[in-house]
């Protein structure tokens, strides 16, 4: 029999057909009623009595409307007026800044005085719909280009725009992305998933490109301090993920690894693998070294060179299911990092098989792996933008339905697309080898969407056994900047 339903508290929620529409915070009552009538068999049926639901609505979250960057180009200090009202039309009222070296404010208006980090205190009362913000914060980014990435957090966020450069030049900006981005006078307004491209032109005649990530599925964006010797899973991101790092050789210490740990600093050739942080925090190296005092070229060696980066706020697997935590693939095409090597290595033309270790699992330690190879144009840092669709299905834990291609046998034979000058003369014969693997490729696209990325995993299986300078036969991997899904 069909049922109806009614607002006991249309101050709170509204009801129309079986819809509820959420009008304020406080107790929504639904009561449902019917009428009784005659069934489909003839049976008369009486009216039930009404039966009703409480739900609570809660308040939103209010946040402050402040720039999530400030572009500043010319002389210091700069005032910016900043909103007077936050999402939720309250009153913005602005305290002491916890970077007065940075930036001081007064009122609404905030004093730039150098490029850094601006922390602001930021209170408001609460209304009907929105909590109070007792004791709010708003981080903005000052600095002579725009943040790199910008959460959107489900709104549109903006970046002040410098109006002249240290020379007093006018600046203006254009948006070449406009379903990403729009400048409107002297403000950027991210508006969309996507990459803001934006035109910088000075009035002395010279411009540039400035780009912004809006809302990547963002791996890493740079690691907290560190270093160590040898294998570590100490080092974490600054999204909280667990780092692992393993420079390896069998040569070390007659077969097992036993790292300097009377030298970590990265210049001693006495350092045989070691890691360390960039004082910014930008960059990670992992560095294995073979000193001619412990190996002999042309001996017998097996070693490796491995980084693996857990997803934000994960630093591990469930042993026993399948892992919900990691970074949900949805319209993402590419996986994009910059990564360097050293140049002895690169003369060894030694690729890198990149994993990306799902949550999904056969519930017995065993973690579905999809996998691709990356060949390396030149020596030093290269930003590369991998095509999902280039992984395969390396590990599929015994289960059904899935094809997994051979790691050794098939996406480490790819074969590489570059000659010595980094040009892409073999590309066509990569994409045929990759074409040979289409059916695993295509369960890895399933996967992907059906499963999270927990870890993403950099792998030199070959190390560079041939190059040596100053008795050292090296082989460095540098990640650097942002990790993401774009």
């Amino acid at each position: 029999m069909p049922v109806s339903f009614r607002t006991g508290t249309p101050t709170t929620c509204t009801v129309a057909d079986k819809q509820v529409t959420l009008v304020a915070a406080g107790d929504c009552l639904v009561i449902a009623s019917q009428p009784g009538g005659v069934g489909s068999d003839g049976t008369v049926w009486a009216a039930a009595d009404d039966t009703s639901q409480v739900f609570v609505v809660l308040k939103h979250a209010q946040r402050p409307l402040v720039p999530v960057g400030i572009v500043l180009r010319g002389a210091a200090p700069v005032n910016i007026t900043l909103p007077d009202k936050t999402d939720a039309g309250m009153p913005a009222t602005y305290t002491a800044t916890k970077t007065p070296e940075v930036c001081t404010v007064s009122g609404t208006t905030l004093k730039v005085l150098q490029q850094g980090f601006c922390t602001l205190g930021v209170t408001a009362a609460e209304n009907d719909s929105y909590t109070a913000m007792p004791e709010g914060q708003a981080f903005i980014e000052i600095g002579a280009l725009p943040p790199a990435v910008v959460p959107l957090g489900g709104a549109t966020q903006t970046v002040v725009l410098g109006t002249v450069d240290a020379n007093g030049n006018a600046l203006t900006y254009a948006s070449t992305t406009p379903t990403v981005c729009t400048v409107a006078g002297n403000e950027l307004r991210l508006t969309a998933k996507g990459s803001c491209a934006v035109t910088l032109s000075s009035a002395a005649g010279t411009s540039e490109k400035l780009q912004v990530l809006a809302d990547p599925l963002l791996v890493s964006s740079g690691f907290a301090p560190g270093s160590s010797v040898g294998w570590t899973e100490s080092y974490r991101t600054w999204q909280g993920g667990r780092v692992s790092v393993n420079p390896w050789s069998s040569t070390l210490a007659a077969g097992w690894e036993r790292c300097n740990a009377n030298a970590d600093d990265g210049t001693s050739v006495e350092n045989w693998c070691y890691s360390k942080v960039s004082d910014d925090g930008l960059s990670l190296v992992s560095s294995l070294h073979l000193p001619e005092s412990r190996w002999t070229p042309g001996n017998w060696n097996y070693g490796f060179n491995r980084i693996d980066i857990f997803s934000p706020w994960t630093i591990g697997f469930k042993t026993d299911d399948d892992t919900l935590n990691g970074l949900k693939v949805t319209n993402e095409k590419t996986l994009n990092f910059t990564l360097g090597v050293n140049a002895e290595l690169f003369a060894a033309a030694k690729p890198i098989v990149v994993h990306l270790d799902l949550g999904k699992s056969n519930k017995n330690n065993c973690n579905v792996a999809l996998s691709t190879l990356v060949w390396v144009p030149k020596a030093g840092m290269v930003s590369y933008a991998v095509p999902l669709d280039n992984f395969a299905v390396t590990e599929s834990c015994g289960l059904p339905d899935i094809t997994k291609a051979s790691l050794d046998d098939d996406v480490r034979k790819l074969p590489n697309p570059y000659d010595s000058t980094g040009a892409p003369v073999n590309e066509a014969a990569f994409k045929a080898a990759l074409d040979k693997l289409a059916a695993s490729r295509a369960s890895a696209a399933t996967l992907l969407k059906s499963s999270t990325v927990v870890r993403t995993r950099f792998w030199l299986m070959d190390i560079n056994l041939d190059n040596k300078t100053d008795g050292i036969t090296a082989s460095d991997l540098t990640l650097k900047g942002l990790i993401y899904f774009q």
